[in-house]
């Protein structure tokens, strides 16, 4: 007999330094009470069994008709190569390596190939029905059934032993809770007896059982569970796999529904993270990992109460989440690549295809990234396998989606603190982003008034974004690199200084002005800077879509006693650049350019302001530089100063 999930076993004890878990306060809120009369509600809608994105690999019809919209040749193919194969190995020494280094990818690498083959091989049978990849199947679940931990080790406080991390429930482990749980529902009695035994007691064992002890335990939320009542992407991703794994491994509908009102209690925390008008503070790949879990464990908790609770539908707020991949785009594709973000990161198909059906808001994503078909989630901490049944769930065939429409004007986020003006000509001509905010936020780099230019939808005045991820990223030394801290982004540098860190260090919107023909955006950044002699510093962006487009950004500056003042221009460390005159440069992309001229007031007189280019390092030195900076500062201090820079695009010649 299956042991009840409400007769919990004690967790084992799982030691470690204190959590440094990046963007989240100090003292983390309480657990909120999973109210049984929600739990016995939501028991009352649920199916009698567990209802999945698909039905199992048993139902032929469905899994043939995807079996002619997909390249199943090929995909078989990478199958028999990888079955070719040995598993990839882990072991102790490996997952100690980065208490030692802080370098992840050591011990990343092998366990993240890990999930990929299950996946391709998972499919790969599912599509073909040959029964030639069970014995591998089996195989490959056994190794990752063996695995001492399912935690990464980089979430784990610093423990070297892979023994004692069992129940550390983070990312990955809940990812793989989820992901083996999918391989069970999918392939269901055609694994072995054992097998599927063992697939309940690990996950039960190492997920289910801690997550409910902990949740029902109450109190706050503390150490490696910090994420039950975070704001950021954890906790979307950890409940969400938690919650995926119960809905199909639990039987009854009592324990499913304990998990899906846990899901649905504790992700109100993740939903208070954005702000009210949607807008993303860890940009757009976060929001992709963060709200792409939360979508797909309500599109789970739908399914299993068959419609009568949809969560993602659920207000206002969570449908203006919903469209920010597409309204945050700024064109073609490029997204602003504040914080920890990159330019080039559109969703996945199979989210574009999720908001499009749900929100209607498409971001003109047609293609599926991977050559035989699959929509393979593959995150730096593995598969996701569920992500492949989601996607496939869609009956959306490679090049289906329709053309995104024309973008508007501007995408404005006014609670969030971002601006995304573009041209009257989609793709031609100047496109901006520009970032307010606070330097509070998870995945924060100090950059309030930060922004980028793109021309002909290709960026040539940028925002470095994303450094590499190690140890030293996430920690206190988090702010000496030059990607994360103010000097590598185009802002501001006040009396020599850079930017303070916390949410008391915000841009305050001064005012707006929206036409069809002119953005404005002015913001106060005097907070962001301890500079005692600092009265007041403004940053005004205006935008003019007329002859394909103008950017002016001017900066207004008083100090109670004289002052060195500057800011910068930010270009990729390679990036052709040329000197035109005194107060001009030219910036080159690979096909265009952009002209740009500066000038500078100080104490009432024009002067020629000085310039001065230094490489941006990021987090490892040796790695090289991530950036150019050029420096644009006054030649002389000065109480009262005005630093204009302006950019035009190349055919306003």
């Amino acid at each position: 007999m299956r042991p009840s999930f409400r007769r919990l076993l004690p967790a084992s004890v799982v030691l470690g330094a204190t959590a440094l878990v990046f963007g989240q306060p100090p003292a983390a809120p309480s657990i909120p009470e999973i109210k049984t009369s929600r739990v016995d509600e939501i028991a009352r809608q649920l199916t009698a069994r567990p209802v999945f994105f698909t039905p199992p690999f048993s139902d032929r019809v469905f899994w043939d008709a995807r079996a002619r919209e997909k390249s199943v040749v090929l995909l078989l193919a990478n199958a028999d190569r990888l079955a070719a194969e040995p598993i990839p190995e882990l072991d102790a020494p490996l997952f100690a390596e980065y208490s030692r280094t802080g370098v992840r990818k050591s011990y990343e690498l092998p366990f993240s190939e890990r999930t990929h083959r299950l996946n391709v091989f998972l499919f790969a049978e599912g599509l073909s029905a040959s029964g030639r990849y069970l014995s591998v199947i089996e195989r490959e679940l056994a190794a990752i059934l063996d695995e001492p931990t399912w935690a990464a080790p980089a979430h784990v406080q610093g423990q070297s032993d892979w023994t004692r991390c069992r129940q550390v429930i983070d990312l990955a482990a809940a990812a793989r809770a989820w992901s083996v749980a999918t391989t069970d529902f999918l392939l269901g009695d055609r694994l072995a007896p054992a097998t599927r035994a063992r697939i309940r007691a690990e996950v039960r064992d190492r997920v289910l059982m801690p997550y409910a002890k902990r949740a029902r335990e109450g109190g706050h939320a503390e150490h490696l569970f910090r994420w039950m009542t975070g704001l950021s992407n954890w906790n979307a991703v950890c409940n969400a796999g938690v919650c995926g794994a119960a809905l199909l491994l639990c039987e009854t509908p009592v324990e499913r529904a304990w998990f899906a009102a846990a899901f649905e209690t504790l992700t109100g925390r993740f939903l208070d993270g954005y702000a009210g008008d949607g807008y993303c503070h860890e940009g757009i790949g976060y929001w992709v990992y963060g709200f792409g879990h939360y979508a797909m464990a309500a599109e789970a908790i739908r399914l299993s109460t068959s419609g009568a609770i949809d969560l993602s539908m659920q207000n206002e707020k969570v449908r203006r989440i919903g469209r920010f991949g597409a309204d945050w785009e700024i064109i073609g594709g490029m997204y602003p690549p504040f914080g920890d973000s990159k330019m080039e990161r559109p969703p996945p198909a199979w989210l574009d295809a999720f908001c499009t059906r749900r929100y209607g808001a498409a971001a003109g994503v047609a293609e599926d990234r991977s050559p035989d078909g699959l929509s393979y989630y593959r995150h730096g901490l593995g598969a996701h396998l569920f992500v492949t049944a989601f996607d496939l769930a869609s009956s959306r065939s490679v090049g289906s989606a329709s053309p995104a429409p024309p973008p508007p004007p501007r995408s404005w986020y006014p609670e969030g603190g971002a601006l995304v003006a573009r041209s009257t000509e989609p793709g031609r001509g100047l496109a901006v982003a520009f970032k307010g905010g606070d330097n509070g936020q998870s995945h924060r780099h100090h950059d309030l008034g930060s922004y980028v230019v793109l021309c002909d939808g290709e960026p040539l005045l940028i925002d470095p974004g994303r450094d590499t991820y190690v140890r030293d990223t996430f920690s206190e030394k988090r702010f000496t690199s030059g990607l994360m801290n103010s000097f590598g982004h185009p802002v501001p540098r006040v009396a020599g200084r850079l930017q303070r860190d916390g949410a008391e260090a915000r841009a305050v919107t001064v005012r707006t002005v929206f036409t069809d023909d002119i953005d404005v955006w002015e913001i106060d950044l005097t907070s962001a800077y301890d500079v005692p002699e600092l009265e007041q510093l403004t940053r005004t962006f205006t935008f003019s879509r007329a002859n394909g487009g103008r950017l002016e950004i001017r900066d207004r500056v008083t100090f109670r006693t004289p002052q060195i003042f500057g800011s910068a221009l930010i270009l990729s460390p390679d990036q052709r650049h040329e000197t035109m005159d005194t107060g001009n440069c030219r910036v080159h992309g690979k096909t265009t350019h952009v002209n740009v001229s500066w000038t500078a007031i100080a104490d009432g007189r024009t002067e020629a302001a000085t310039v001065k280019e230094e490489p941006v390092f990021g987090i490892i030195p040796e790695e090289g530089p991530k950036a150019l900076r050029i420096g644009i500062d006054l030649a002389t201090p000065a109480r009262e100063a005005t630093l204009t820079v302006v950019i035009t695009p190349r055919l306003r010649e």
